[in-house]
Formats: structure tokens, sequence, C-alpha cells
């Protein structure tokens, strides 16, 4: 800009004497430290733009030498820093709007205004998620992790298939290992190959580390476990306490937990694990286990929830109070409370019931009513 400024000057400095030509021919007399230095006007104003002149371009000269030839090509071929910067804003523009092309072309041109691997990380945002190559040794290794977040990201529709976006998980922790959000993703990823004990380490070392709360982790690694239980029966119980230990409300966990009790042998620890979590949690799946529990000596399992009021008792108490009496061969009381319990609450299993109990008795129009009733409900339901 200053070199631009002194061109500008002594063009006009130029047409002035040119005009005045008077003016350039007065003699000039300079007197300093015993010197005496005679010229004309015109003279000394042309060979004072000439040195100051001189001196911007041994400036420029100057900063080129500690800049390098890199930073003076770049500077040569983009021009000034303000046009740089014009054109990454227009190329940044156009990536954002989704024009032309996507600006690759007005961001190569604006080199200098960011860093290289800052540009490189600009070109990479503009690729889908599904379109992104694993990143090579080559690359800088945030192109590397960014690569891999924007081609494993869960929220995109179109992904890479699961063996590409486990290369770019695997690139990622490669050049930032434990990444927090990379183990996420690579256990994600664990889960839909069936990989049970890689999961498990990998929850479990990003709880330990922290990196997760016990409220977001804790779903996932029990899931983990009644996985690895169903893979694993000889080690069925010992992954199955672990589950019951993380989500003991958990209706599944109870499942499989009671059902394991059931195959050791302790069928009475396993009546009294579900018994309890129905006093505490309103679990029908629960209840329809237990039921299958107490069919051997329903009438005795029945006294136990007969002196219990309906406002005392949740919905699966209920339910499995009036299947007992069922079993018992106390239909009358059996009806009363299924009948009851239908009507109070718009509950599917007591309709089921019902409609079951009058096709054994063939009051086939009674039980197409409370099909036709628990049907309803299945449809309100998915609406």
């Amino acid at each position: 800009m200053r070199l631009v400024f002194l061109l500008v000057l002594a063009l006009l400095i130029t047409i002035a004497l040119i005009v005045f030509p008077d003016i350039a021919d007065q003699e000039l007399r300079l007197e300093a430290f015993g010197w005496i230095f005679e010229t004309r006007q015109g003279a000394f104003i042309v060979a004072l733009l000439a040195i100051l002149f001189a001196a911007a371009l041994l400036r420029l000269f100057v900063r080129a030498l500690f800049a390098g030839p890199g930073t003076v090509w770049r500077s040569l071929r983009g021009g000034s820093n303000k046009r740089r910067d014009a054109r990454l804003r227009e190329g940044l523009a156009q990536w954002l709007d989704n024009r032309g092309d996507f600006g690759a072309r007005a961001m190569k041109r604006s080199k200098g205004v960011l860093p290289d691997w800052a540009m490189d990380m600009l070109k990479t945002l503009g690729i889908p998620a599904k379109d992104q190559a694993v990143a090579t040794d080559k690359e800088d290794t945030l192109v590397v992790a960014l690569a891999a977040r924007i081609a494993t990201d869960p929220s995109v529709h179109s992904k890479p298939d699961l063996v590409a976006r486990k290369a770019h998980l695997e690139a990622w922790l490669n050049v930032h290992p434990n990444a927090p959000l990379a183990l996420s993703r690579l256990a994600d990823v664990a889960e839909e190959e069936g990989d049970w004990p890689k999961v498990v380490e990998l929850l479990e070392s990003e709880w330990k580390q922290g990196h997760r709360s016990a409220h977001s982790v804790k779903p996932q690694l029990t899931n983990a476990y009644l996985k690895l239980a169903a893979d694993q029966p000889e080690q069925a119980m010992g992954h199955l306490r672990k589950a019951y230990r993380l989500l003991p409300d958990n209706d599944d966990v109870q499942l499989a937990y009671g059902d394991a009790l059931l195959l050791s042998g302790e069928r009475a620890t396993a009546q009294r694990l579900w018994t309890g979590y129905l006093d505490q949690h309103n679990a029908l799946d629960v209840a329809h286990a237990l039921l299958e529990l107490q069919r051997q000596d329903p009438i005795r399992a029945y006294r136990k929830l007969e002196g219990l009021k309906d406002a005392e008792m949740n919905v699966a108490q209920r339910w499995l109070r009036a299947e007992l009496a069922h079993a018992a061969k106390l239909e009358g009381l059996a009806f009363e409370q299924m009948q009851a319990l239908a009507e109070d609450a718009p509950c599917l299993a007591a309709w089921n019931s019902l409609a079951n109990w009058f096709h054994e008795k063939s009051d086939f129009e009674q039980a197409a009513a409370c099909y036709r009733r628990a049907l309803e409900i299945t449809t309100s339901a998915n609406q």
C-alpha cells in the first residue's frame, strides 16, 4: 500500500513539474555540517522520490528474504491480504450455500489467510459422510480425526458401511489415542457387529476414565451383559449378577436373572425376586413369568394377594391375582376381578385374558367382543 502511495505521489509531482517548469528550474541550496549542496528543485524532488522508492523496495526485499520463497510466491499469486480474505469469504459462502464448486477454487486462491491444515479441514467439511475416504498416515492428524467424526456421525441418513466406519475409527484412535468420542462410537460399532466382550471392555473403560456418566453408560452396558449371558451360558450367572447390580429396576434384567435362578434350581429365590419386584413396579412381563411359576399351587399364591385392596395394588398385581383365581378354579372371583381391571384402565392384558376365558367356555360372542376391545387399545397405542 505504501509503495502504491509513493508511485501516485511521484506521478502527481512529475505532472506538476511539467506544468510549472519555472519551479523545477529554480535553484536549491542546502548547508549542513560544513557541506554545501546546490541543485535545481526539480532534480532534488525526483532524487528524493527515487530514494524513498528504493527504500520501499529494499524493505520488501528484506521481508521476503526472511519470510521464505513460499510466502513470496503465495503473495505474488494471491495478491494482498484483503483480496485473499475476500476470496476466502466467497469460498466459505459457496460451501455454506452448497453452490458452484463448493468454494474449492476460491479457497485455494486464498492461501495465506489460513494455515494449510485449516484449508484441508474446510475441504473435508464439505464431503458427505458416505463419501469420506479413510485418511492416510500422510494427512494431518486433525484432518484424519475430522473425516472419521463426519463418517461415523450416527445422525446422518447415508453413512458408510460398517467396515468403513470401523476403519475410520481405528485411524482416529491411531492419531488421537483414547479419544472419548471415538471410543464411544467404536462401542456402537462393536454392538452392530455383535462383539459383546468388546462392547463391555470399551464401555467400562469410558466409565472408569470419567468420559461418560453412569446414567448414560448403564443401560448400554446392562444390555451388553444380557447379550453376553445369552452367548455364554456357562458364565451367564456372573454376567447377570453384574447386570442386576447396574440396573436392578429393569424388567429385562429381572426376567433374565430370575430365569437363570430357575435353571440353577433356586426356584424360591426366583419367586421372591419377582414378587418383591412386583411390589414396587408395574411390570406385566414379570407378572406373566411369576404366574407360570405359581401355577403349581395357585390357591396359595392367591391367598397372599386376596386381602389387598385394589387401590393398594398396581395393574400387574391385579392381573396376576385374577389369573391365579382362574387357575385355582375360582371362576366367579376371577371374572369379577379381571372385568373390574379391564374397565378401570385400558389394560390390554386384562381384555386378552377375558377373551381367552370366554373362548375356553365356548362363549365366542363375548370372546370376540373382548378381542375387539383389545385390538382397539393396541391401535390407539400405536397411533
